[in-house]
């Protein structure tokens, strides 16, 4: 009976080894499974800073974690200094371990039996990132048996220079400050691989017991420890005795010092753009950026006493469309003023600030010629009747002195003949999404700032102008040196339109918008342009080199106006300060003889030459322009034998006649025209004994035009205003005799005006020399203002 018992017994000790061991297979497999997936893809998910940094990698400045803690992104590296300090302090042996120091642990275990609490924990720098990562849970004896399993795997899985970098990063350096670049930069202002042997093992000390010491407190105890390691890092020989000595002698950071903030607004602009929390490698220049903000300051504690508290500079370099500086306001103390707000990005009316833009599409169009005359004389179009800033009028005014002094009236002849819908057009193609409305609710007003712009956007525009004159890729504006940012330019404009458009906005010697000379002087060219809103609300300056430009706002940020508020008075001197401060790299634009033809113009009117112009020069216009119209204001008249009286043949024998091309001005124009140009002849008139038959008229009204509506004005008493009429006459000398719905109503001589107050309703006016020549407009007064 034995042995069958015996062997039933071995069967089933066979079987419990078999299934013994599956289990411990089985065991082993999901350890090794769970081994093998124990570490996360990403070791840390924390939320980070949103760090900006400038083309050279310098700190701008940041924005604390959403977790309220200082903490940049992982750092590529670790510099040479911190690491030895950090190794030398915390795991001499880092090295040459895989994870786990069994002479630490022994170590560990021994001082904590003997003291009889727990004085060292025996972790190597791999398995504080354990606990790091698992966000520093309870110290027991099974999560010290945790740490070790993982320390191995991380081994595995990353190289030592990993390891230290991810320690670097993650670890905590007392406050809220968790890091090495952030801890570098709160403590001693400046990036970690600028940090002295002295400051790296402060840092390097600080993890150990983030809680306990850190600069401000506990001093004394941050400085032995310090010092023993420094002390320590010399025997060890990273350095000599006299390295050693002078790190001894440095001083202690003394609490966390504020990040920089030289570009809050940009900042925030690439949080709002879905940058949170990313380190943004901008193309901003530090040098350039500070220097920016300090003019800016300057001129702005200049304007504070007329009320004017807000700015906005841009620079950029024209090669690349990169931002070198972004300075989107003021930084003032004080809340009212709204210093928060990012002038540079917000939209404001544009004053003159789009009237190149007008000017190159009209010449790329062929509207005009830079020397084409322009109508500058009192004007109406339906209710909308503009004024020039200096309240004068020229009579007739060349199209580049009309851009270049910012003429108001001229241009909106101009724009309406090209057409508010065309402009309209070509401002959203080049990219200005402030525009949103049609162009039918902005009219005419376009061009004197009835639309807003934002100052990235208007520089943008102008940027891309440039680029194609020095012949480069259109880049759009880039903010980041990895170009992502978009181009908006939808075609190519004609070089030859903006070459000639920017060769009018050279001039830098002209009178400013108070009619005062204003004198810029500088050692370079620059194309530039102000704008003034009405109101006196914005003030607007963008100049261009081939290298840079530089583009500013001056105002108030609540959008009040203040006398004074001017592009050329607040904005144009901080710009040219500006340029003073750049390089100047570059000759000027080179004119482009690919995209131009020369036609033959009339001196005198700019026009192309027609058969009557005597004196031609040659003009430069675009390829595309195809110009129609042939000089209208050089007529052919036939004066007597004396030449001082114009005649016909109804009164002299043709034989006889003079043929003479005289430049012809219409009477309305010719009025405001000769006044400053002395040498202007008007026509001679007929002699006594011709017909007058075919005599042009001389007679215009000025004031009102044919069917326009008047409002009667209401003076400061209450009392009804009169309404002052007006007409151009060649021969001043002569009487004009005025009636009012057929009723004579008075005379005038010399200047003819003639105030009086008309009733509500329909009239009709007519004014006749002693000639019987006569001129008759209708108008309707709707009622008083």
């Amino acid at each position: 009976m034995s042995k069958p018992l015996d062997f039933a017994g071995d069967l089933i000790r066979k079987d419990y080894r078999k299934r013994r061991k599956k289990v411990y297979v089985f065991a082993l497999g999901v350890f090794l499974v769970w081994y093998l997936t124990a570490l996360p893809s990403q070791l840390f998910a924390d939320s980070t800073s949103t760090v900006l940094l400038d083309r050279k990698g310098e700190l701008l400045g940041a924005r604390i974690a959403d977790d309220g803690q200082w903490r940049f992104q992982e750092s590529d590296s670790v510099p040479y200094r911190f690491a030895a300090c950090l190794v030398e302090f915390e795991d001499r042996n880092f090295y040459g371990h895989f994870g786990v120091s069994a002479k630490g642990l022994f170590r560990a275990f021994t001082q904590n039996i003997s003291s009889g609490k727990r004085k060292s924990g025996g972790s190597t720098l791999t398995m504080q990132l354990v606990r790091l990562m698992r966000k520093n849970p309870p110290r027991t004896y099974s999560e010290k048996l945790l740490e070790i399993v993982l320390a191995t795997r991380i081994e595995l899985t990353y190289s030592k220079a990993e390891i230290l970098r991810l320690h670097a990063s993650h670890a905590p350096f007392g406050n809220n400050v968790v890091g090495l670049e952030a801890a570098s930069w709160r403590y001693f202002n400046r990036p970690s691989y600028k940090l002295s042997w002295a400051e790296s093992a402060v840092l390097a000390v600080l993890p150990n017991a983030p809680g306990l010491i850190y600069p401000g407190r506990n001093q004394a105890t941050l400085l032995a420890k310090r010092n023993r390691l420094l002390k320590r890092l010399h025997e060890a020989g990273y350095f000599d005795k006299m390295t050693l000595n002078l790190a001894l002698e440095e001083l202690l950071p003394n609490k966390p010092l504020p990040l920089p903030h030289h570009a809050q607004h940009f900042l925030d602009r690439c949080i709002r753009e879905g940058k949170k929390g990313q380190t943004i490698h901008s193309s901003l220049s530090l040098e350039v950026q500070k220097n920016a903000i300090r003019q800016l300051a300057i001129h702005s504690a200049n304007l504070e006493e007329k009320m004017i508290f807000n700015g906005a500079v841009i620079i950029t370099d024209v090669h690349t469309g990169e931002l070198l500086a972004y300075v989107g306001n003021t930084n003032r103390p004080e809340a009212e003023h709204s210093s928060w707000v990012d002038c540079a990005a917000s939209p404001r009316s544009s004053g003159s600030i789009l009237k190149p833009l007008l000017y190159a599409a009209c010449l790329e169009k062929g509207v005009l010629t830079p020397e084409m005359l322009l109508s500058d004389v009192p004007s109406s179009f339906g209710s909308f009747s503009p004024k020039n800033f200096s309240g004068q009028f020229e009579g007739a005014v060349p199209a580049a002195v009309a851009l270049s002094r910012s003429l108001n009236i001229p241009m909106v002849h101009l724009l309406n003949e090209y057409g508010v819908k065309n402009f309209h057009n070509d401002l959203q193609q080049l990219g200005i999404t402030s525009i949103r409305k049609s162009a039918n609710h902005y009219g005419l007003s376009l061009i004197l700032g009835g639309a807003e712009v934002r100052l990235d956007e208007i520089t943008s525009v102008y940027l891309q102008f440039a680029q194609q004159l020095n012949d480069e890729r259109l880049t759009g504006l880039q903010s980041d040196l990895s170009h992502s940012n978009p181009v908006f330019l939808r075609k190519r404009w004609s070089t030859t339109a903006l070459f000639r458009t920017f060769e009018a906005l050279q001039e830098v010697n002209r009178p400013d918008e108070d009619n005062n000379w204003k004198l810029f002087s500088s050692s370079r060219k620059i194309a530039w342009k102000t704008g003034t809103s009405f109101g006196f609300r914005d003030a607007w300056a963008i100049g261009v080199t081939p290298d840079h430009i530089v583009s500013v706002w001056i105002g108030n940020a609540d959008g009040e106006g203040r006398p004074g508020l001017t592009g050329v008075k607040a904005a144009a001197p901080l710009m040219f300060d500006l340029f003073q401060q750049l390089p100047e790299k570059s000759p000027w634009f080179y004119e482009p003889l690919n995209d131009r033809k020369m036609i033959q113009i009339c001196r005198q009117s700019g026009y192309p030459a027609g058969p009557n112009c005597q004196h031609k020069k040659a003009s430069a216009v675009p390829q595309s322009a195809h110009l129609q119209t042939l000089c209208p204001y050089h007529k052919l008249i036939h004066l007597d034998p004396s030449g001082t009286f114009r005649v016909d043949s109804e009164c002299e024998n043709t034989f006889n006649m003079k043929n003479v091309s005289w430049f012809v001005l219409p009477s309305v124009m010719e009025k405001f025209y000769q006044l400053k140009h002395p040498d202007y002849k008007f026509l001679p008139a007929y002699r006594s004994d011709c017909q007058q038959g075919n005599e042009e008229s001389s007679m215009a009204f000025i004031y009102p035009k044919n069917g326009a509506t008047i409002y009667v004005p209401i003076e400061l008493d209450g009392s009804e205003g009169r309404t002052i009429f007006e007409l151009s006459y060649r021969r001043n000398s002569r009487r004009i005799f005025w009636h009012l719905d057929n009723q004579y109503i008075g005379e005038t001589m010399e200047i003819h005006q003639l105030s009086f107050n008309p009733s509500k309703g329909k009239h009709q006016l007519t004014a006749v020399d002693e000639d019987g020549q006569s001129r008759t407009v209708k108008f309707r007064v709707v009622g008083k203002n």
